[in-house]
């Protein structure tokens, strides 16, 4: 009996084993195919993750490219811009000059019009300048001269009768020389250009010579250091021969 039940217990158990080997061997397979599945779908993902990584660094490449595109189109368009104000300005310069240009043309042309209407010659109008402007100096000199000359007048004049009253005294001046610069017909007076240095003295008189020929006589009223004023004496006036500029005088 105990053999039997002990053949009973091994038959049970090797049922129970052969059973289950069918069912875990099912479950296996099972397991197996899941774990297949779950393996591609991994890979699957796996792909689609490295693609998509690989895509977002072409973006992210491209994104970067474009933002130096960008940055580099409008630094281009800035520097346009700067050459088009440049451009401007240096338009808007050389139309001011034009504009200038074309009214000294137009001016210039006026004035040579006028000139020609005169019958004077452009080649004419630079010399005729130059004598205007001499002219103006000359007579700006000439001024001078005379404001000079009537403040020493006016001196001569307040030392004259001093001078009057005592013609016949004789004032030394030896070997003073000399030429009348300025004359005043109106005054009666002289302007040598010899004075103080040269020997000339208050009171002195000159005679005034024109060549070898003498034509009056002067009375030295007013002394500076390179000039003096002097009085024609009418008594020693030679006719109608008037002292000028230019006769000689000496002691």
């Amino acid at each position: 009996m105990l053999r039997i039940a002990l053949i009973l217990a091994l038959l049970t158990a090797g049922g129970a084993l052969v059973v289950s080997q069918f069912v875990v061997k099912d479950k296996v397979v099972e397991l197996n195919d899941t774990l297949n599945t779950t393996t591609q779908n991994l890979n699957t993902t796996t792909e689609a993750k490295n693609k998509a990584e690989a895509d977002a660094k072409v973006s992210k490449a491209a994104a970067e490219a474009a933002t130096k595109e960008l940055a580099d189109t409008k630094t281009a368009r800035d520097e346009a811009v700067g050459e088009l104000d440049k451009q401007r300005t240096r338009a808007e310069g050389l139309q001011t000059e034009l504009t200038k240009v074309t009214k000294d043309r137009n001016e210039a042309r006026q004035e040579v019009a006028r000139w020609q209407a005169l019958g004077v010659q452009p080649e004419q109008v630079k010399v005729l300048q130059s004598d205007l402007r001499k002219a103006g100096e000359e007579r700006e000199e000439v001024v001078l001269l005379n404001k000079g000359l009537n403040k020493q007048l006016t001196q001569a004049l307040d030392q004259l009768a001093k001078y009057e009253q005592d013609k016949e005294k004789v004032v030394e001046m030896p070997g003073l020389k000399g030429s009348i610069v300025a004359t005043s017909g109106q005054w009666n007076f002289v302007v040598l250009d010899v004075g103080e240095n040269g020997g000339a003295k208050p009171g002195g008189i000159v005679m005034v010579r024109r060549g070898d020929k003498l034509i009056g006589k002067a009375r030295i009223v007013t002394v500076e250091p390179s000039r003096s004023i002097a009085n024609l004496i009418g008594e020693w006036s030679q006719g109608n021969v008037a002292v000028a500029a230019g006769d000689s005088v000496l002691y």
